[in-house]
């Protein structure tokens, strides 16, 4: 009996705590009742039948209100003014070039084919511009061949992501923008000549490198008739696919002043020079002389600019050199590679170190940077009759480890590595065989450099 009114004495004591607890609160919210009005809460169980809606309190005397909110949308952070009051302000003029290829199909493949662009764009709104391009693509069909001309135009949407999701700021100086919309092609090889069109999506990565000028990537996949690449008679399919990608420059133009400014942060410009060993990655290398045999060298001349405490873009020129080949007699062939680069710089260690953590404003002395961009440039592979000489568009990338011997001084080592795509024609009298054929060369080098701080020299030199 005992174990019995003890679980008694706790179910009443779980009963009547919550409405123990709610009667201070009832009392606090009865004497705030104005004089005159009846509040539902404050009625007993017995009255409120006869209560009249009139008698409720409303929803002004109850204060704020959750349910005239529920159904908002999510704030979203519309940043500056959008000013446009001539029709030149917030339009542009690009120039870009890059490379296309299509996806193969049976036997039939090709060559990275080089594409050019003029467009003049819009922005309408702090979100959406239209942009018309003049455009030309070439292309080597390696099954028999044959070039391929393209000339047309391209309609292409923009989308801000950017600015929908960061609010407009033409001072950004990195912007991610959708590209979307259709080309037209008219199509000529060996004298014969088609109507073809396309859609194509991608995405334009923009920044805004200096005044009224900005650098960007756009990476692109369309969907091509037949006529784009000659295949409709052979080919089941009535698309073929492409992918590829430009790059270029943007001429901004806007009658507002403060519209027209580079990024809102700067950092300090720098020059830099290098060499190291290089050595080719390829399969012929490794049937003629192997890795290690193909040793030569890299020459670097850089100029960069850093746009933010962790991010920078570096544009190098460079002339490479790499055995490929070694004849019986012991006559050996180099590789020759020349052009530029654009790349961009990450630095992780200011990426993960406080801001104020160095009172000289300098940040930590020894820095490691991540780099990755296109490289266009030219190849000559060297013959013993007739040398291979190809234009490329390609990547590279590396890592560079720096320390700061002095404000103004430093030194570092850059493993570093190039994907170069090429393509050869296979030189035989049956014509099955005499076809061409895609390469690609991967060069590795190790560059050691220096580097100097124009914007510290500077300072430097003034405190003099």
């Amino acid at each position: 009996m005992s174990s019995c009114k003890f679980f008694k004495d706790i179910y009443r004591i779980l009963l009547y705590t919550p409405v123990l607890l709610c009667m201070p609160v009832t009392a606090l919210y009865a004497e705030a009742v104005p004089a005159g009005k009846t509040d539902t809460l404050a009625v007993s169980p017995a009255d409120t039948s006869s209560a009249s809606p009139a008698d409720s309190v409303s929803a002004d005397d109850r204060g704020f209100d959750a349910l005239k909110y529920t159904l908002q949308k999510r704030y979203i952070y519309r940043g500056k003014d959008f000013k446009s009051e001539k029709f030149t302000d917030n339009t542009f003029l690009s120039l870009h070039a890059g490379t296309e290829q299509f996806v193969p199909f049976g036997n039939s493949t090709y060559a990275w084919g080089l594409a050019a662009r003029l467009s003049y764009g819009k922005w309408i709104d702090k979100y959406n511009a239209l942009r018309l391009s003049l455009a030309a693509e070439q292309h080597f069909r390696n099954v028999d061949r044959q070039h391929i001309w393209n000339v047309g135009f391209d309609v292409s949407h923009m989308f801000n992501l950017s600015a929908y999701f960061g609010g407009y700021n033409p001072a950004r100086f990195f912007e991610i923008s959708t590209v979307e919309g259709f080309r037209y092609r008219y199509s000529i090889m060996d004298r014969h000549g088609y109507h073809a069109g396309a859609l194509h999506i991608g995405f334009n990565l923009k920044m805004n490198v200096a005044k009224n000028l900005d650098f960007f990537l756009e990476p692109l996949v369309s969907a091509n008739s037949d006529g784009m690449d000659h295949s409709g008679g052979w080919n089941w399919r009535i698309y073929d696919i492409g992918y590829g990608g430009t790059m270029g420059v943007n001429w901004r133009f806007h009658s507002f002043e403060p519209y027209r400014c580079p990024a809102e942060t700067r950092g300090s410009s720098f020059v830099s020079v290098s060499v190291g060993p290089q050595y080719q990655n390829s399969d012929l290398v490794y049937d003629f002389d192997g890795f290690h045999r193909s040793l030569g060298a890299q020459y670097n001349i850089s100029y960069g600019r850093w746009f933010s405490r962790v991010f920078a873009l570096r544009l190098t020129g460079f002339f490479a050199h790499s055995r490929w080949k070694e004849y019986i007699d012991g006559t050996r062939k180099n590789t020759l590679y020349y052009g530029a680069r654009v790349e961009g710089m990450l630095d992780v260690i200011r990426l993960f170190t406080p801001k104020d953590r160095y009172g000289d404003g300098l940040g930590p002395h020894f820095s490691l940077s991540l780099l990755f961009g296109p490289e266009v440039g030219g190849m000559t592979k060297q013959e013993l009759s007739d040398n291979i000489n190809r234009l490329y568009l390609g990547l590279a990338g590396g890592v560079q480890a720096k320390y700061r011997v002095i404000d103004y001084l430093s030194v570092y080592v850059e493993p570093h590595f190039s994907v170069v795509p090429y393509n050869v024609v296979n030189e035989s009298p049956e014509p099955l065989k005499h076809v061409g054929y895609n390469y690609y060369d991967g060069t590795f080098n190790i560059n050691f450099g220096v580097e100097l701080d124009l914007g510290q020299l500077k300072r430097h030199t003034e405190a003099k």
